[in-house]
């Protein structure tokens, strides 16, 4: 029988930008809000699918890598240029849009990695309070 646990809420502020005919074309920043599932086994020995605090601490240390970076695709990142007297760190996903689908994909994925590609991952990300994508990897 599959069992889902989860963690909800975890949150990071990025900034991206989306090449549209909409306002938001440019650079712009969200507060992100990721709740993840982990769909599994359960472990006749733990009791466990998977124990809680290690879930919660491999998603965070994900979304660690995603806090406050400006995330670029890899195809943009020789094309774009960013100088002031401010510290820019960037988040390169090879994905071609930094959209919050393909920023989805790209955590959900080395959320999977992590857990030793043992679990199916429901991966929720909002875009601010009421956008969202839900991604089921793999």
């Amino acid at each position: 029988m599959k069992v889902r646990v989860g963690i909800e809420g975890i949150t990071m502020d990025s900034a991206h930008y989306t090449l549209s005919s909409y306002a938001d074309s440019q650079i712009h920043g969200h507060t992100y809000i990721v709740n993840v599932e982990v769909e599994g086994e359960v472990n006749e020995k733990s009791g466990f699918v998977v124990d809680f605090n290690l879930l919660k601490k491999i998603i965070k240390e994900t979304i660690q890598e995603w806090d406050h970076k400006l995330i670029i695709p890899k195809v943009d990142l020789d094309k774009s240029r960013f100088e002031g007297p401010f510290r820019v760190d960037y988040k390169v996903i090879d994905a071609p849009f930094p959209t919050a689908e393909y920023i989805g994909i790209e955590i959900a994925k080395d959320i999977y990695l992590k857990l030793n590609k043992k679990y199916r991952i429901l991966l929720k990300i909002y875009e601010g309070k009421d956008s969202y994508a839900i991604i089921e990897y793999p």
